[in-house]
């Protein structure tokens, strides 16, 4: 069967989710509570997860808490405060550096979500980093992953790193008032300002390819504990990754009513070029190449020293049950 006719019958399966229960899931409702930076709508497989009713279907009521930094998230899962968190994975590895240990089992943003947005004319845009041309480059403040992986562009440019730090919100201001060159911005930012004249000139995720930038983590004790629990959440999420990718118009419509502030339209132009972009990924499951990258920039920063096996920090075995589920759920 091929992925197109997979992900159709998928479709099938998550429409008639709103009027029956998934099939092999008790209906016995559990309380999980999910940790998460902020509202970002790059989470989408999350707010999808939630707003489609596909935790509901497997027997979850899931609450989702607000912390202000990916540090934070991880700290209320090793905390108890939340069960699960949605950031940073390789902060799994920097507690475990510490003694502290947990594990990734799900993906939920593959790719390096930024793009390079610019008001000047002049400027064309690029795929390789030796077309940055020392332009001055706004960024999230160091060491944030933003102004990191920036600087590395630079650098492997061979050139000397032109980056103006400025906070969340600002960057499109100061390259729209000529302070930068170019913002390096996250969505649904960079629709509004393609919305308000702007260009896109180029994507980090064509530059760095996959990427384990945003994961579903948990305590090892909790895994220990709830096994089950775990392993729907992490069923639900793949379902919503299944409806981002074959019902885009209806994950929208959700999109748009969590988020009533963006405009119809720029959502839809967010969600098209996130999607195109694979930074949203189809599968749950971690990439051994994705995760390589993300330790080694926190190795590069000094955050991690040493650095474990992949298995040490991540288990896909809730992710690849989550995947065989949906292959036997939707034999013909």
């Amino acid at each position: 069967m091929n992925k197109f006719v997979r992900l159709t019958i998928v479709l099938i399966i998550i429409m008639a989710s709103y009027v029956s229960p998934i099939s092999g899931f008790s209906t016995n409702k559990t309380s999980v509570k999910i940790a998460q930076v902020g509202d970002f709508f790059l989470y989408a497989p999350l707010y999808i997860a939630l707003d489609a009713n596909l935790f509901s279907q497997v027997g979850l009521e899931v609450s989702i808490i607000n912390t202000g930094g990916d540090e934070k998230t991880w700290a209320a899962v090793l905390s108890g405060d939340a069960d699960f968190g949605v950031g940073d994975p390789t902060f799994v590895a920097i507690s475990a550096a510490h003694g502290r240990g947990g594990k990734v089992i799900a993906s939920i943003v593959n790719g390096v979500p930024f793009w390079g947005v610019t008001w000047r004319q002049d400027i064309k845009p690029f795929n390789t980093t030796t077309d940055l041309n020392g332009y001055s480059v706004a960024t999230f403040p160091a060491p944030s992953t933003a102004y990191t992986l920036q600087r590395q562009m630079f650098i492997t440019a061979g050139k000397k790193p032109n980056i103006r730090e400025g906070a969340f919100g600002a960057l499109l201001t100061m390259a729209k008032s000529h302070r930068a060159d170019i913002a390096l911005e996250l969505e649904p930012n960079v629709s509004q300002a393609v919305a308000q004249g702007g260009r896109v000139l180029y994507s980090l995720a064509e530059i760095y390819g996959d990427f384990a930038i945003t994961g579903l983590t948990t305590s090892t004790d909790y895994l220990a504990r709830s096994p089950e629990t775990a392993a729907k959440v992490v069923f639900a999420l793949q379902l919503a990754l299944d409806k981002l990718h074959v019902d885009p118009e209806g994950a929208l419509a959700l999109l748009c009513k969590r988020f009533p502030e963006i405009k119809p339209d720029v959502a839809k132009a967010a969600l098209e070029r996130i999607l195109k972009s694979q930074i949203i990924p189809q599968e749950v499951s971690i990439k051994p190449n994705a995760w390589q990258k993300a330790v080694d920039l926190r190795v590069s920063v000094g955050d991690i020293h040493t650095v474990g096996e992949m298995a040490s920090y991540v288990d896909n075995s809730y992710a690849d049950a989550a995947l065989s589920k949906t292959k036997k759920d939707t034999k013909p």
